[in-house]
């Protein structure tokens, strides 16, 4: 009996723990070790890796990837115009131009393309549609839709925001079949952007043509709505000084207005004044300077007063010179009192005939202020029908040469070559890989059956396994291989 390889502390130590801690860590002398002890799982793995690498290196088809390079300005400019007009962000931009490079209506251009070239044929697709399609014709599922969307599962679009370009890269099975598609996709990419660019030009043309049809309508409405104005009110276009003038005369009336409304009320105060006043002061009574009339009496007045004296101190009263001096003073007295009475009737004449006036005037300047804004609105509506009408003329002529214009602001940089080496990887470094990866899971193996049956190798193992101390290790004697005996011995065939 071969002794033991460990020998440990007395058994009673190992009863207080029935159930012993599994390891949860392992070094590398123990994972060495495992590696050693389990080898032939890691064989098998290893065998079992490079079989199947090997049949998937045989079995997978060898594909070649052809890329043609296409630069997309971002910064777009009017091509009549030359200036820049505002566009989203370049990686935005850039998703939007893949996306329309990786449409069924450029793969539709492409099979259009290659078939009219005699490159490709639609009847080499018809087996294949119909046992995957069942082959009815309904939208979208005939046979070149069928034919595109097939190109497309071997197409790749990646966009590059840094140089703003667009890598359209197929893969096929010939070098030359990848090329020639690649440079069909990236040729109906441009063809689809400018088609695109033209369209959309001269729909906007078309939508201002049927704007500037109704402009021009309403352009000619304003004309003659303004010339019915014209004749309905049978002026002639009124200019600003005209309607400056009027508001100044009529300034001028009102001023006037104000001084006659002044003079009267003196007058009539005048006239109050010399009818409350005694006939025999009015002599004496102030007159204002404007009153000649009545000046002239006061001082006829006072020269037959004086006069009146005189004959009444030398002959009396009864003598016929007083009497004719008497009546002449009434007259001058009355002559005086009817003059400021004229005078105040004069001034209350005169206000009215301005009051009357500047009424007139008044409703004139109104009704020319009047005519005057209606035939500037009726103008202004005319000139600004006009110049929206310009406007949208001119932009319907850019409209409609941008619609003509064949430049587009995507540009083929690189065209798609025939791939020297295939796509997919050589068969050896498939092997390697698969040789690779049936160690690793050999090794994952082999460590997870030793975990899982929790053998102790080593001295370090078992302390850590057990909690214990080790009082000794003793080294396994190598086993004797057996040698199988060909020959007999002698004694052993005369024995027999």
């Amino acid at each position: 009996m071969a002794p033991s390889p460990i020998t440990a502390l007395p058994p009673r130590r190992f009863r207080r723990r029935s159930q012993p801690r599994r390891r949860s860590d392992m070094g590398l002398a123990e994972l060495l070790a495992v590696l050693k002890f389990r080898k032939a799982i890691i064989l098998w793995s290893l065998l079992v890796g490079a079989l199947t690498a090997g049949a998937l290196a045989l079995v997978l088809p060898v594909r070649y990837l052809s890329s043609s390079l296409v630069q997309v300005d971002s910064i777009q400019r009017n091509a009549i115009t030359g200036l820049v007009e505002p566009r989203v962000k370049v990686a935005e931009f850039l998703g939007q131009q893949a996306a329309v490079a990786a449409s069924r209506t450029v793969a539709l251009r492409v099979i259009d393309d290659l078939t009219s070239e005699g490159f490709l044929v639609l009847s080499d697709y018809e087996a294949r549609w119909i046992k995957e399609t069942g082959g009815v014709l309904v939208a979208g599922n005939d046979l070149k839709s069928w034919a595109a969307d097939q190109l497309l599962k071997d197409l790749a679009v990646t966009a590059t925001d840094l140089g703003s370009t667009l890598e359209l890269a197929y893969s096929a099975g010939r070098p030359a079949e990848a090329a020639r598609i690649s440079n069909a996709f990236a040729t109906a990419y441009i063809d689809t952007v400018l088609d695109q660019k033209q369209r959309r030009f001269a729909a906007k043309a078309a939508g201002f043509s049927d704007e500037t049809k109704q402009l021009e309508r309403d352009v000619a409405a304003a004309q003659d709505e303004l010339e019915r104005f014209r004749e309905a009110s049978g002026v002639l276009p009124i200019g600003a000084q005209k309607v400056e003038a009027a508001e100044v005369e009529f300034a001028s009336l009102t001023q006037r207005l104000a001084e006659a409304r002044a003079d009267e009320t003196e007058a009539l105060s005048l006239l109050r004044q010399a009818e409350a006043t005694p006939k025999s002061l009015l002599v004496n009574f102030p007159l204002p300077q404007d009153a000649l009339s009545a000046l002239q009496s006061q001082a006829r007045l006072a020269a037959v007063i004086a006069t009146l004296a005189r004959i009444a101190d030398r002959y009396g009263p009864k003598y016929p010179d007083y009497i004719e001096a008497a009546n002449e003073r009434a007259a001058l007295e009355a002559s005086i009192l009817q003059s400021v009475a004229d005078r105040a009737a004069y001034a209350t004449r005169r206000r009215a005939a301005l009051e009357g006036e500047a009424r007139a005037m008044k409703s004139a300047l109104s009704e020319m202020q009047k005519t005057r804004e209606t035939y500037d609105l009726l103008q202004d509506k005319v000139s600004t029908s006009q110049e929206t009408f310009n406007l949208v003329t001119t932009r319907s002529l850019q409209e409609a040469l941008q619609s003509r214009v064949d430049t587009v602001d995507v540009f083929l940089l690189a065209r798609a070559t025939p791939p020297p080496k295939p796509a997919t990887p050589h068969p050896l470094l498939i092997t390697l890989l698969g040789v690779i990866a049936g160690a690793l899971l050999g090794a994952t193996t082999a460590v997870a059956v030793e975990l899982l049956e929790g053998r102790v190798r080593t001295a370090a193992a078992l302390r850590q396994t057990f909690r214990t101390g080790v009082v000794a290790e003793v080294s396994a004697a190598p086993a004797r291989r057996r040698k199988r005996r060909i020959f007999k011995t002698p004694t052993m065939r005369a024995a027999a």
